[in-house]
């Protein structure tokens, strides 16, 4: 994709497309992704904009699932897909988390010791380790 744009088929007797999605960068070495679609009650197109993990998600359909991408943009169903799945993400995040930080008898012990400061980087630490268990939901693996 030499101009990192992906459009969906046409709309009938037009040539515009239904929707489309762009890669851009707004700050150096970061990427976010804009979701373009028609709005037919206003004749323009209206955008979303995908970043954190819309925005991973939307890089990995673009660059290793093309075939996907395509079709959930001829289908119009791109920014659903995207939604749905980062809330299935963030869920399983949550609930791994959680479980992660039951089982950590440190964080109970600093919990108890009154040690906030080791308590919630231990915390943010089990939650890093849940995101990664749980980034096969963004990626389909």
């Amino acid at each position: 994709m030499a101009n990192n744009k992906v459009y969906s088929k046409t709309m009938a007797n037009s040539i515009f497309a239904m929707c489309y999605i762009e890669e851009c960068i707004n700050e150096p070495g970061q990427k976010m992704y804009r979701y373009y679609y028609w709005n037919k009650r206003d004749r323009e197109y209206s955008q979303r904009t995908f970043i954190l993990e819309a925005g991973l998600l939307a890089n990995h359909l673009m660059y290793n699932e093309p075939e996907l991408l395509q079709q959930l943009l001829n289908e119009c169903r791109l920014y659903r897909y995207v939604i749905r799945t980062v809330r299935k993400y963030k869920k399983a995040v949550d609930k791994q988390t959680e479980e992660l930080c039951k089982a950590d008898k440190e964080m109970e012990l600093a919990l108890r010791l009154g040690d906030t400061d080791k308590y919630y980087a231990l915390e943010r630490n089990n939650r890093f380790t849940a995101e990664e268990m749980s980034r096969s939901i963004l990626y389909g693996s």
